[in-house]
C-alpha cells in the first residue's frame, strides 16, 4: 500500500471513530453534557471499552451508548438520564488502570438539569456500562426478588459483575444480578 493510501485510510478510520462516538451522544441534550462534562470528566463511549467488554456490549446492546441510559428512573415520574462518566489520569492517558468512574442521575427541574451522584467516583481498571430495564419482576443471585413498577437500570462491567438499581418510591435500592 502506498504512503498516500495509508494516510487516507488512517484519516477515514479516525473520522469514522469520531462520527460513531458523536453519534452515541446525539440524543443527549447539550444542557446535560454541559452539566456533567466538567473537570476532565467525560461520558463513557464505545471506544473507551476494550477487548471482551467491547465485543459483549456490541452484541448485547447494538447501537446503544454504554455511558447513557434514559427513562423513568426518578421517583417523581420525571424523565431522567443516567450518565457513566470517566476521568483518566492525564499524566498516563493510555493507562486504563488509572481511571476514575462515577454514575450520575440527571433530571430537569424548572428546565434546568439537576445532578445526583448514584455511584461515587471509584478507581476502576475497566469502565462499567449503564443500560435500562423496563418495569417487571426481577431476581438477584442471592434470591432477592423485586417487583419494580418504573424503569430500573443495570450498572455493570460487561464481562464481570452487575448490579440492578431501582427506586422503590422513596429511595434508591440495588441488588446483585450476576458475578
Amino acid at each position: 500500500m502506498s504512503l498516500y493510501k495509508s494516510i487516507l485510510l488512517a484519516i477515514f478510520v479516525s473520522l469514522s471513530a469520531h462520527v460513531y462516538a458523536e453519534g452515541c451522544l446525539n440524543n443527549l441534550p447539550q444542557s446535560i453534557r454541559s452539566a456533567v462534562e466538567q473537570d476532565n470528566w467525560t461520558i463513557l463511549q464505545p471506544q473507551d471499552l476494550a477487548g471482551t467488554d467491547l465485543k459483549l456490549w456490541k452484541v448485547n446492546h447494538p447501537g446503544e451508548c454504554p455511558g447513557i441510559a434514559s427513562g423513568d428512573f426518578y421517583p417523581k415520574g420525571k424523565p431522567a438520564f443516567l450518565v457513566a462518566l470517566i476521568h483518566r489520569d492525564q499524566t498516563q492517558a493510555s493507562d486504563q488502570r488509572n481511571m476514575l468512574e462515577k454514575l450520575t442521575l440527571i433530571y430537569f427541574k424548572k428546565d434546568q438539569p439537576v445532578t445526583e451522584v448514584i455511584v461515587s467516583p471509584t478507581q476502576v481498571d475497566a469502565p462499567f456500562v449503564v443500560w435500562k430495564l423496563r418495569p417487571g419482576h426481577y431476581m438477584g443471585i442471592d434470591g432477592t426478588r423485586a417487583s419494580i413498577s418504573r424503569d430500573s437500570f443495570i450498572y455493570e462491567r460487561p464481562a464481570g459483575s452487575a448490579n440492578q438499581f431501582y427506586y422503590d418510591g422513596t429511595r434508591l435500592k440495588s441488588f446483585v444480578i450476576s458475578r
